[in-house]
C-alpha cells in the first residue's frame, strides 16, 4: 500500500495512462480512417462497375443483341469475384428482368433497392443481406433517341440497373488492420511502460531513496550526514537545501547545547545562591526583629525636642527597610504555593489600589480604574495576583513624582491575537489582558530588557525584586507580563492571565 500511495507510483501511473489514452485515440482514429477509405473505395468501385455495365448494356441494345444481356451479366460476376449481383428490374412493376442468378428473374426487387430508385438516389449505399454487407448502386437505363426505333419516346426509363459489390474483402482488410494496430498498441505500450519504469527508477526512485535514507539518519539524530549534490535537477536542489538545513540544525544544536549548559550552570549558581540567601535571611530576620523592637522602645522614650530622636527615627526607617528586603528575598527564593480560587479581577485590583490611593493623592496622581464587573471570575491566587497589581501600581506611582495619570483597563483576548506580544506559550486559548498605562518618566531602551531581572533597580530605596517576583507569580499562573516604554511619555505594563473557569 505504501507503493500505491507514493508520488513516484502516481506519477508513473498518470504518465502511462496519458500515453495509453493518447495512443489509443490515435490508433482508433487511424483504424476509422482506414475503414472509411476502404469502404469509400468499394463504393467507388460499385460506381465504376455500374457505369461500365450500363454502357455495355446500351451497346448490346443498340445492336439489337439484348438477348445477350443475361449472359453478359453472368460473365461479369464470374470474372469479378467482388461483383456479387448484377440485375435489371422493370421501372414500373419492380420485377427482375435480367440477373446473374437466373433463379431471381421474375421476382420482385429488394425493398431497399426499390426505395432508392423511387427516391432518385443514384449514389452508392450500404446494404446488409444474409449477414453480408454490400455496396449497392441503383441507376436507371434511360430511353435515349437512339433507342426510339424499338421503344416509344414517351417511355423515359427502359430498365433499372442494380449492381452489388461485396465488402467482405474490405472488412477482412479492416479486421486485419485492427489486429495489427491493436498488437502495435500493446507492444508500444509495453515498451513505453518499460522506458518509463527504467527511466523513473534511475531519474526519480534512486535519488529519492538516497535522499530519504539520508533524511532518516538525520531524523534519528545523526546530523553529520550530508546528501550528495551531484545532480543539476530538482533533486540536486533539494539535496543542497537539505544540507543547508542540516548545517543550520547542527549550528542550532551546538548553540542550544551551549545555552543549556550556561542555563544549567546559572541555575545551579542561583540554586546555591538561593540556599545561601535563604539561610542568611533567616539568620538576619530574627536579630533584625529584636533590633527593631529595641529601637522602637528607645524612640518612644525620647522627647519631641530631643536632638537624638531624628537620628533614632532614621535608624528605625533603615531597620524597616532591611526587614522589607529580607521579606522580598524570602518571597523570591521560597514563594508560597499557589492557592487557586475563583475570583473577580476587579475585586482583586480594588484591594491592591486601596493601599496606594493615599500616596497617589499626595503625589497628585489620578488613578483611572476602568476594570468593571463585566470581566467574569477566573481561577487565580487572589493574594499573589493582588501583590502583582500592587507592585506594578507602586512602580507606576514612583515613576510620576510630579503627578500624572495611571489608567488601568482589562479586556478579553484570544491567544492568537496576542501571541506575537507574549512570545511564549500561554495556557488556554482565552486570555485576560490587564493593562497599566502611566504618564511617567518612562524606561530607557538600555534598561528595558533587564527590568524583570532580580536585583535590577535604578531606585535608591528599591530592592529590585518587585517585578521579578511579579513575573514569577504570573508565569506560575500560566501567563506572562510584558512592558513597553518610551522615555518622557510613560510605560505600559500588561499582565496576561489565562481565563480558566
Amino acid at each position: 500500500m505504501e507503493i500505491l500511495n507514493s508520488v513516484r507510483f502516481k506519477l508513473l501511473f498518470l504518465s502511462l495512462l496519458a500515453v495509453f489514452v493518447v495512443t489509443t485515440l490515435v490508433v482508433w482514429s487511424d483504424i476509422e480512417d482506414t475503414k472509411t477509405r476502404l469502404i469509400d473505395a468499394q463504393k467507388e468501385k460499385a460506381t465504376l462497375l455500374s457505369d461500365t455495365i450500363r454502357q455495355s448494356i446500351m451497346l448490346l441494345m443498340l445492336e439489337n443483341r439484348w438477348k445477350e444481356v443475361q449472359n453478359q451479366a453472368e460473365d461479369y460476376t464470374r470474372n469479378n469475384l467482388e461483383l456479387k449481383e448484377v440485375r435489371i428490374f422493370h421501372p414500373v412493376s419492380g420485377r427482375i428482368i435480367v440477373s446473374n442468378k437466373i433463379e431471381d428473374v421474375g421476382k420482385k426487387i429488394y425493398k431497399e433497392d426499390w426505395d432508392r430508385f423511387v427516391g432518385h438516389e443514384e449514389s452508392p449505399f450500404m446494404i446488409k443481406k444474409n449477414d453480408k454487407i454490400f455496396a449497392t448502386r441503383i441507376i436507371p437505363i434511360k430511353n435515349e433517341p437512339a433507342c426510339y426505333k424499338c421503344h416509344p419516346p414517351n417511355e423515359k426509363i427502359l430498365g433499372v440497373l442494380d449492381v452489388e459489390v461485396s465488402l467482405a474483402g474490405a472488412y477482412q482488410s479492416i479486421e486485419e488492420s485492427t489486429y495489427k494496430h491493436a498488437a502495435g498498441l500493446i507492444i508500444g505500450f509495453v515498451l513505453i511502460g518499460l522506458i518509463f519504469f527504467v527511466g523513473g527508477e534511475r531519474l526519480i526512485n534512486a535519488p529519492m531513496r538516497e535522499l530519504t535514507a539520508v533524511m532518516k539518519k538525520a531524523e534519528s539524530g545523526d546530523l553529520s550526514v550530508r546528501a550528495e549534490k551531484q545532480r543539476e535537477d530538482e533533486f540536486g536542489y533539494l539535496s543542497g537545501v537539505f544540507n543547508h538545513m542540516i548545517d543550520a540544525l547542527e549550528t542550532a544544536k551546538e548553540e542550544i547545547g551551549r545555552c543549556h549548559a550556561e542555563q544549567m550552570e546559572k541555575a545551579a549558581k542561583l540554586a546555591s545562591l538561593g540556599e545561601i540567601i535563604s539561610g542568611i535571611a533567616h539568620e538576619i530576620k530574627n536579630p533584625l526583629a529584636g533590633i527593631s523592637c529595641a529601637v522602637q522602645v528607645f524612640h518612644s522614650e525620647l522627647s519631641e525636642d530631643d536632638t537624638k530622636k531624628a537620628v533614632v527615627t532614621e535608624v528605625l526607617n533603615q531597620v524597616n527597610r532591611l526587614d522589607r528586603i529580607v521579606k522580598d528575598l524570602l518571597s523570591y527564593v521560597k514563594p508560597k504555593p499557589l492557592q487557586f480560587l475563583p475570583a473577580r479581577t476587579s475585586d482583586v485590583l480594588e484591594k491592591a489600589l486601596f493601599f496606594v490611593y493615599p500616596e497617589a493623592k499626595k503625589r497628585n496622581i489620578v488613578i483611572d480604574n476602568q476594570v468593571g464587573d463585566e470581566i467574569p471570575e477566573i481561577l487565580m491566587d487572589p493574594d499573589q495576583i493582588q501583590q502583582v497589581f500592587l507592585n506594578i501600581t507602586i512602580n507606576a506611582i514612583q515613576s510620576m513624582p510630579n503627578g500624572g495619570i495611571l489608567t488601568i483597563s482589562a479586556s478579553r483576548k484570544k491567544y492568537q491575537e496576542v501571541q506575537d506580544e507574549i512570545k511564549r506559550p500561554v495556557e488556554g486559548d482565552k486570555i485576560l489582558a490587564v493593562r497599566f498605562q502611566d504618564t511617567g518618566k518612562g524606561i530607557s531602551s538600555e534598561d528595558l530588557p533587564y527590568i524583570f531581572e532580580p536585583f535590577f533597580t535604578k531606585k535608591t530605596k528599591g530592592t529590585g525584586l518587585g517585578l521579578s517576583i511579579s513575573r514569577k507569580i504570573v508565569q506560575e499562573h500560566g501567563g506572562e507580563i510584558t512592558v513597553g516604554s518610551e522615555v518622557g511619555k510613560g510605560s505600559l505594563f500588561t499582565v496576561y492571565l489565562p481565563m480558566k473557569n
